[in-house]
């Protein structure tokens, strides 16, 4: 009694100190209990020349659609490629010749790196911003609110424009609050100058595309922001009830032959070992969170019961198959490899390293009851899965094309009778699907459309990524928007971020706001002894109508301040972007600068052409010394002979009538 009595304690203290120890395996960071991230990008829309690094110090590979970000990630785009990734609901654009870092991923920040080109963030929920960091050779930007964001990293600045929301920029000077509507400029000598945003350009008519094209309003009613990859679903599928599941999504043109988990790609991807990257241009949360079911024949995605931030998984299956079990394929008998999707309420327990914690926050949105996730991780005999022996849900293959990590199509699976799966042996273990060298790399045949992967349909009904004409065709990468980025174009030679070890210069004393600008106000840097500048420019050298003029406090002393157009601001974010600056209304045509304004008036002097707009205006005294000569002689004509007719008279043909009429000729 006495020994049953202390066994009973014993495992009354073991399950204590078990629930006591959850919360500290959680934020356990090292050690034996180490979890992978629960938290991670994705490789979404991928235009021209896009390569991927997985850690800085990798060889750069052709980018892979949906393949997983996480920390020491780099991508990085061509002089014609454009790049979408997502973090939850947060979307990361990088235009032309830019490079990105995912510097840290994980689930305590986010910090990314833009050390060249340019680069569009659009936050669509507010708490996901809390901790979002953005840096740049410059400086490092924090978001207040949820909104729109471009930066643009040159050779020797950085320029943060906030179209929507509101940011805070931390640089050499201090800390600068940046409010909608308005852009900074951080230069690399420390110093910060904010203007007016300038004219949406070709990047930022992509982005505005883009926004529109993913605002996925009934996913958002189903799907915590959190989960990565939500954004496709409405455009490639439909939501519906079920009583026994909730909210539950069905893909829409699939192949008769499809099923969760069959068309794409294993790879090895640390520290969460074999991943599923799927051909589809909708496949990353549904294989990376949820479950899958067959409703009606169809088969349909549950997210599962909504929760803040859902956690990652690299595949959702269950596999068969050992070094001893073979199949015949159509070459011949070899050993294979399966799995299947996990249904509603089934237990995954993961090959890598976890925390009870993890394995508790990965699949208590589909398991509630707490003793079935124990007992799966605890081991004993295997349960018995849904699609364990269904021939439409497992997808068999020859066990090397996993291990390479190959593509896998229409004709690289076997079908299997459900009586042979029966007999399949249970997974042993996957120590014997070692990767190769293949697997842990991008393949740019896993692209879809491209050689060796199945042909998926974009939007616009055409095979593989979507690609733009505009992009194909442009010259050099910045060359679309001179008006904006007029500096010296870093291309692929990125800068080192900030630190914020560097000091600034010493300023001048005036505000930041009117600070010249480098590159505008070279002639304000001149000796006192330079001369100055002309006072107009010639009419092939003055400034077209995008372009921005130095601030007034830039000019030199004296000279005129070129007009200022103020009606080139972004007009306004895409549908559905919060705190939206509103559009400014354009001047009048007559305040609008103009060539006749710039021309100096003409003055009465210059020659004969001139003449006063009065027409009724009586007619200027005649002066000079032929026409006195000429009043003297008709005046003593007149004297001489009054009699003689036409010489006094203004309406006859005397010589005073003559000249009259010539001088008003």
């Amino acid at each position: 009694m006495l020994n049953s009595s202390r066994s009973a304690l014993g495992r009354f203290l073991l399950a204590l100190a078990l629930c006591l120890s959850l919360p500290l395996a959680a934020q356990t960071e090292s050690g034996p209990v180490a979890d992978p991230p629960g938290r991670v990008g994705r490789l979404g829309q991928i235009e021209g020349e896009v390569t991927f690094r997985p850690q800085r110090e990798a060889t750069a590979d052709p980018a892979t659609a949906n393949w997983p970000l996480s920390s020491g990630a780099v991508l990085e785009t061509g002089a014609d490629g454009r790049a979408e990734a997502w973090i939850g609901s947060i979307a990361l654009r990088l235009g032309q010749a830019s490079r990105l870092e995912f510097t840290a991923l994980d689930d305590r920040q986010a910090l990314l790196d833009l050390t060249a080109g340019r680069f569009a963030l659009s936050v669509m929920d507010a708490e996901q911003v809390a901790d979002l960091r953005l840096r740049s050779p410059d400086g490092q930007v924090r978001f207040t609110a949820a909104g729109r964001y471009r930066l643009d990293v040159l050779a020797d600045r950085s320029e943060l424009t906030v179209f929507a929301g509101s940011a805070s920029i931390e640089h050499d000077g201090g800390n600068t609050q940046l409010a909608a509507g308005k852009r900074a400029t951080l230069f690399a000598d420390g110093n910060l100058r904010i203007d007016e945003a300038g004219r949406p350009d070709a990047f930022d008519r992509w982005v505005a595309e883009r926004e529109n094209a993913t605002v996925a309003s009934a996913a958002r009613s189903h799907v915590s922001p959190g989960m990565t990859g939500f954004q496709d679903l409405d455009t490639y599928g439909d939501w519906n009830n079920n009583s026994d599941y909730g909210a539950v999504w069905f893909p829409r043109a699939v192949a008769s032959d499809w099923a969760p988990y069959r068309f794409g790609r294993w790879a090895w991807i640390a520290p969460w070992g074999w991943t599923w990257i799927d051909a589809a241009p909708w496949g990353f949360a549904p294989f990376h969170y949820g479950r899958w079911v067959m409703l009606g024949g169809r088969w349909a995605w549950v997210p599962g019961q909504r929760s803040i931030r859902p956690v990652y998984a690299p595949a959702l299956v269950a596999w068969i198959g050992n070094p001893g079990w073979s199949v015949s394929f159509g070459f011949g008998a070899a050993p294979a490899v399966g799995w299947f999707p996990l249904a509603p309420r089934e237990v995954f327990v993961p090959y890598f390293r976890f925390s009870p914690a993890f394995i508790w926050r990965l699949n208590i949105a589909h398991v509630h009851d707490v003793t079935i996730i124990e007992r799966a991780v605890r081991g004993g005999p295997p349960p018995r899965f849904a699609f364990r022996d269904s021939p439409q849900a497992v997808t068999v293959i020859p066990a090397q094309k996993l291990r390479e990590g190959r593509p896998i199509g229409a004709r690289d699976f076997q079908r299997i009778e459900r009586r042979d799966l029966e007999r399949a042996p249970a997974s042993a273990g996957r120590d014997w699907l070692a990767p190769t060298a293949e697997a842990r790399r991008p393949w740019a045949e896993a692209r879809p459309g491209q050689p060796g992967a199945p042909g998926l349909a974009g939007p616009s009904g055409r095979p593989g990524p979507e690609r733009r004409d505009d992009i194909r065709s442009s010259p050099a990468p910045f060359a679309a928007a001179p008006n904006r980025r007029d500096g010296p174009a870093a291309a692929l030679t990125p800068r080192q971020p900030w630190t914020g070890n560097r000091q600034p210069e010493p300023m001048p004393p005036r505000e930041s706001r009117d600070m010249p600008h480098p590159a505008a106000t070279a002639g304000a840097r001149q000796s006192p002894a330079t001369p100055a500048q002309a006072p107009y420019p010639a009419p092939s050298q003055r400034m077209e109508r995008g372009d921005r003029p130095a601030p007034p406090s830039a000019n030199l002393p004296g000279a005129p301040t070129p007009a200022i157009r103020r009606d080139d601001a972004f007009q306004r974010p895409a549908a559905g972007m919060p705190n939206a600056q509103p559009s400014r209304p354009q001047p009048a045509p007559e305040m609008r600068p103009s060539r006749e304004i710039m021309r100096p008036a003409p003055q009465p002097d210059e020659g004969r052409s001139f003449r006063r707009a009065e027409p009724e205006a009586p007619r200027p005294a005649m002066r000079g010394p032929e026409v006195s000569r000429d009043r003297e002689r008709g005046s003593r004509e007149q004297s001489d002979s009054s009699d003689r007719p036409g010489r006094g008279d203004p309406s006859g043909g005397g010589r005073g009538g003559e000249r009259g009429s010539r001088w008003d000729r």
